[in-house]
């Protein structure tokens, strides 16, 4: 397994996923919990990189807040849809929920016929999950499908026991593009965590700007480096002591 390098505050602008990242999943996703001592260090990193800190999420950036607390940072949430540039700033919407109105009525149809799938509304994306049941994996695929049925200008991607549909033209990598482009981050090497495969659009575009892509658990992927869980993650980022580098325990 090809380590990351250590986070040179000096240089490096610090990009992370928060699901199967920052914690781990779940089969309810209201209920994943991170650690003070987690939320401390991230707190510490930010001042330590001059404020060039950002998650970088498919959840929505208030959901992000609420888990995060007292953590004020920059955020791109529903895969880039929401942006908030800076700490304090408000969350701008980059697409409205009107388009997807057709979609959102036939996937709630979907789910009360299958009741195991589960409907996530974030307003600017659709979530069909099937957590807990992977045999319903075809299922969603098929009632994703089945509900944007062809229509230009929706993406659908398939994550970790989920499948979503949002307005096309935005994912993580053009969301760390987006924030690249202004103070803090600016003129800074970006590194970028992340574990799935929604995560693979955030290595790419990391690459591209000479940075450090760094995937957390198994399978193949866009990035250089990889970590082998929540747990390695926290190591490396230094949650509970001073010095993470160097650590190759379980990796």
């Amino acid at each position: 397994m090809n380590l990351p390098p250590p986070i040179d505050p000096a240089r490096h602008a610090l990009f992370i996923d928060f699901d199967g990242t920052l914690v781990d999943l779940v089969d309810d996703p209201t209920r994943v919990a991170i650690s003070p001592e987690a939320v401390q260090r991230l707190g510490e990193l930010q001042s330590e990189c001059d404020g060039a800190f950002a998650v970088v999420s498919g959840r929505r950036i208030a959901d992000l807040d609420h888990f995060l607390r007292p953590l004020h940072f920059a955020a791109a949430g529903v895969h880039g849809l929401e942006r908030r540039d800076r700490p304090g700033e408000p969350v701008v919407p980059l697409a409205g929920p009107e388009g997807l109105e057709p979609i959102r009525l036939a996937l709630s149809a979907g789910v009360v016929e299958e009741p195991r799938l589960r409907l996530e509304d974030k307003g600017t994306a659709l979530v069909v999950h099937y957590r807990g049941f992977p045999e319903l994996q075809e299922a969603a695929v098929r009632l994703v499908s089945a509900a944007v049925n062809e229509q230009p200008g929706f993406a659908v991607m398939q994550g970790d026991h989920i499948v979503e549909v949002h307005l096309a033209g935005m994912d993580k990598g053009k969301a760390i593009e987006a924030l690249m482009t202004h103070a803090p981050f600016q003129g800074r090497v970006p590194i970028y965590l992340g574990d799935d495969t929604t995560d693979e659009f955030g290595f790419y575009a990391v690459r591209k700007l000479g940075g450090v892509s760094i995937k957390v658990g198994e399978g193949p992927t866009e990035a250089e480096f990889r970590l082998a869980s929540v747990d390695s993650v926290h190591r490396w980022l230094g949650v509970g002591r001073q010095e993470a580098s160097g650590e190759t325990e379980g990796e």
